[in-house]
Formats: structure tokens, sequence, C-alpha cells
């Protein structure tokens, strides 16, 4: 079993080190005494920035907190390590998934964008409107490109990944990600045994955010042989 390193940590330290230097860059006009000479938009920018970096930092060093329970046993019901071949199964539906969401999206979007876009045209003159079509255009082309590169993106971080995962009660480790259901509005919806796309278990759970009440749902697959209606009864058993 490798040893699983706790990247959250090391994120909460590089936004606690971001802030400073927003902050050292919102303090280095008073230095000059030039506050009111037309700097003062570096210096609300740069301390927004080192209040945002140090409320993420605080918000990681939490997570980063409840990874080392689980990473030291405390909150641990059990672990395995994924093999090459349900690695590549594990990454390959984390990609079919990506392209899944993001083809949906880009319907949205392209709705959205004639939407838009048409009747705007009706209000501007004929020289303005190929310049105005180009920059629509351009942003919807960035879109497009992005929502076709993020997949692959996340298929080689998944196949690169350390291929642990650990679960307990109200966390889960996955082959990098860490996952937790333990803050206020917030649970596990449901778990269950699953055949496809590989042989595994299936965890829903739910949390609340400013967008209102969401789910995520990890599949995961497991070792050949493991009980995993037992592994479900301790999870529920914990929630």
């Amino acid at each position: 079993m490798k040893k699983v390193k706790n990247k959250q940590r090391i994120a909460a330290r590089w936004f606690w080190f971001a802030g400073l230097i927003f902050g050292i860059a919102a303090y280095l006009p008073f230095r000059q005494g030039n506050f009111l000479s037309g700097v003062w938009a570096v210096v609300l920018l740069g301390f927004f920035l080192m209040i945002s970096s140090w409320v993420t930092a605080w918000i990681v060093g939490k997570r980063a907190k409840k990874t080392d329970r689980l990473l030291n046993g405390q909150h641990l019901i059990t672990q395995w390590t994924f093999s090459p071949e349900q690695q590549r199964a594990y990454a390959n539906y984390m990609k079919s998934n990506a392209m899944a969401k993001n083809n949906g999206l880009m319907g949205i979007i392209a709705i959205l964008f004639v939407v838009i876009t048409i009747p705007f045209l009706f209000f501007l003159e004929k020289d303005e409107m190929g310049g105005f079509l180009g920059i629509m255009g351009s942003i919807l082309l960035f879109v497009f490109i992005f929502s076709r590169i993020m997949p692959y993106y996340y298929y080689s971080r998944n196949i690169k990944g350390d291929g642990q995962v650990l679960i307990g009660p109200k966390y889960a480790y996955v082959n990098g990600y860490f996952h937790n259901w333990d803050f206020p509005l917030s649970g596990l919806k449901r778990i269950k045994v699953i055949a496809d796309p590989f042989e595994g278990i299936s965890l829903t759970y739910y949390y609340t955010d400013r967008t209102w009440r969401n789910e995520h749902t990890l599949n995961i697959p497991v070792e050949k042989g493991a009980d995993c209606k037992s592994l479900i009864a301790r999870i529920e058993e914990g929630n």
C-alpha cells in the first residue's frame, strides 16, 4: 500500500502564501504615499485577493485535517488499491462522464448564444455586426475547445493517480481526490452495489451551497471478492 500524501495541506500552504503576497501588493502603495494617485484599484484588488486566498486556505486547511483523520485510521473503515485494469476503467469512466456533461452544457450554451446574439443584431449597424459576431463566436469557440480538452485532462490526472481508495463513514479518498459529507446540510443519500461500468459501489452524497442543494455520485471499483454488502452496511451505520 502506497503512502498517501495529504495534498489538501500542501494546497492550504500555497493559499496562505498567495494571500501574503497579495497583502504585500496592497500595502506597498501606502509606503509610496500615493494611495490617491490612481493606484487605489491595485490596493482594493490586492486586499480582495488576500482575503479570498486566506478564506480559501482556511477552508482547505479544515479539509486537510479531515483527510488526516482518514489517513491515520481514526475514521477509516477500509482501504484498497486499484489494479492497473481498474485504474484504466476508472479513468475511462471519468472521461466519458465528463464528456457527457460537457456535451449537455455546450447544447445549453449554444441555445443561449442564439437567443442572446440574434436580438442584439437588430440594434447594431451593418459595419458593427461582423465584429460583434466575431467576439461572440470566439467566446463560443473557446468554451467548445475547453469542453473538449478537459475530459482528457481529467483522464490524464486519473490514470496518473495514486490508485488508493480509503473509505470512512463520512469521508472517501479516491485516486487522489478527497470527498466528505460531514458538514451542515449535507449527508449520504444512497449507496449501492454496481456491476457497470465496473464492479464496485456507487455512493451519492448531497451538500448545500449558494446554488442550493447539489448531489455528487462516486462510482468506485472494488477489489475482486470484496464483501460490498458488508462495506455498505458499515458506511450506512456511520451515517
